[in-house]
């Protein structure tokens, strides 16, 4: 199997720090320093949305019972059918 290397633009520094030598037989762990983070000052307006509407979404049920017993109802008997021009429609008016 041949491995490759691949060249990045992202470095691999995480503030470890090495001895010149380690004479005392002990394995020598490097010593991380955390970096701060930058304080966000503003928030986001995904997220103040996000935020506003968790209150709602928790009422929600997570499906239709009653849709998935009529789908499975249709497929059991046969009468489930697709209409693709519906879907690639409605696919092209919520993703452009």
């Amino acid at each position: 199997m041949d491995i490759n290397k691949i060249s990045s633009p992202v470095t691999a520094d995480m503030g470890t720090t090495k001895s010149k030598a380690n004479t005392s037989g002990q394995t020598e762990v490097a010593e991380l320093k955390p970096r701060k983070m930058p304080a966000q000052s503003t928030v986001s307006d995904d997220w103040k949305l996000i935020e506003k509407t968790q209150p709602e979404l928790a009422n929600i049920s997570d499906f239709d019972a009653d849709k998935v017993a009529e789908l499975r109802q249709a497929l059991q008997t046969g009468t489930f059918s697709l209409d693709v021009k519906k879907i690639a429609e409605a696919m092209k008016q919520n993703h452009g």
